[in-house]
């Protein structure tokens, strides 16, 4: 079932976690391409130091966070490459969920089309590496910045629940990466992950209890 409107306009942290284990899909006219997602980041806005939108920072591209919860905030990073992020949130809090990595399930040959990776010769890494990062999974799923405000509650770029088991896997939750700049927002423990995936786009050394956070 798609994602409505009422999953996105609550709290970003619980909405990171519950993101996990969900489905990413982008229809596009060269085909479908689906992903798991196994990796977030949550970003609390005005007073998030880490985030775009600290202290209610507003330019013309960051429009779509300050829409209400369910469209997309994507921003480009180190010349052609994008991250993806999911507005939480009411109108005007400006808050958002990077989605890290995701676990290739459709349209794999469009996805190493698109990210030039030969997999033809049933490399494991190879397979990995096609999606176990931010700006990876851009470029796997065509995600860029004209798509920047598109709704995901319509049918072009959205995402599905999972009620199957493996939605259930412990969460894993640790800092967010390459934020030294948040200072003390650095340290919080709002990256999660679903435990001993292997899609995850970095390590991490132990696992923290979520209760609290």
């Amino acid at each position: 079932m798609k994602l409505d409107r009422s999953f996105y306009t609550r709290d970003t942290i619980l909405v990171a976690k519950e993101l996990l284990g969900c489905y990413l899909i982008h229809k596009t006219p060269e085909g479908i391409t689906k992903g798991q997602i196994v990796e977030v980041e949550a970003y609390k806005g005005p007073k998030d130091k880490g985030a775009h939108s600290y202290k209610y920072r507003h330019t013309p591209r960051m429009d779509p966070l300050f829409k209400t919860g369910g469209f997309a905030y994507i921003f480009q990073v180190y010349g052609n490459n994008y991250c993806f992020n999911v507005v939480t949130q009411k109108e005007n809090m400006p808050e958002a969920v990077l989605i890290r990595a995701l676990k290739p399930c459709e349209g794999i040959e469009l996805m190493g089309k698109r990210r030039n990776i030969n997999l033809s010769d049933s490399n494991r890494s190879k397979f990995k590496n096609l999606t176990n990062g931010p700006s990876k999974l851009c470029q796997a799923f065509d995600i860029k910045t004209f798509l920047n405000g598109i709704d995901l509650c319509d049918n072009e770029l959205y995402i599905l629940s999972n009620s199957t088991s493996d939605a259930n896997k412990e969460i894993v939750a640790t800092p967010r990466i390459n934020i030294d700049y948040a200072e003390e927002y650095k340290d919080k423990l709002w990256r999660f992950f679903l435990d001993g995936n292997e899609f995850i786009s970095g390590n991490y050394r132990t696992n923290i209890d979520l209760k609290g956070l």
